[in-house]
């Protein structure tokens, strides 16, 4: 149990100092919807987890674009 544990811990650990924060901001038919700031490790995921979490809100949105 103890190995399964460390193996987690060193795997979320490993995966968060890759982490960035990310400014991300939705669009909806052109006009800026929302801003948020996610954090990923490449601005793809980073735009892809901001479209997740707008969605799940219910907010439509047409795209997202992130920078950092």
């Amino acid at each position: 149990m103890k190995k399964i544990t460390l193996t987690i811990a060193l795997l979320l650990t490993s995966s968060v100092l890759y982490a960035k924060p990310y400014n991300c901001t939705a669009y909806f038919k052109e006009k800026v919807v929302e801003k948020m700031k996610v954090n990923a490790s490449k601005d793809v995921v980073a735009e892809e987890k901001a479209a997740d979490r707008l969605r799940k809100k219910g907010v439509e949105i047409d795209y997202v674009q992130c920078d950092d």
